[in-house]
């Protein structure tokens, strides 16, 4: 699996989100066919991989933490819904 920022083809959506919200870091990868967004606030980071097609699988999880950040899934605040999983670090 390999993570490659797709953050160009977004560039519109990405300033119009810096413009309007207290984010200032934004990043768009993708991983396959998972979306992963990674957003940076003045207090937390956060960020969500969305899939359409199915789950999104606990390797990708881990491997989006690995490559991100130095968190793990343990050290982190995890919410899951059938297709997209939100993951807030402090």
């Amino acid at each position: 699996m390999h993570l490659i920022d797709v953050s160009n083809s977004y560039s519109r959506r990405i300033q119009r989100e810096l413009t309007h919200s207290d984010t200032h870091f934004i990043k768009i990868y993708t991983l396959g066919n998972t979306r992963v967004v990674f957003k940076k606030k003045a207090n937390n980071e956060e960020i969500v991989l969305s899939n359409k097609t199915r789950e999104v699988t606990n390797e990708e999880v881990d491997l989006v933490l690995k490559k991100l950040t130095n968190a793990t899934r343990t050290s982190s605040e995890i919410t899951r819904t059938k297709n997209t999983v939100d993951i807030q670090l402090r």
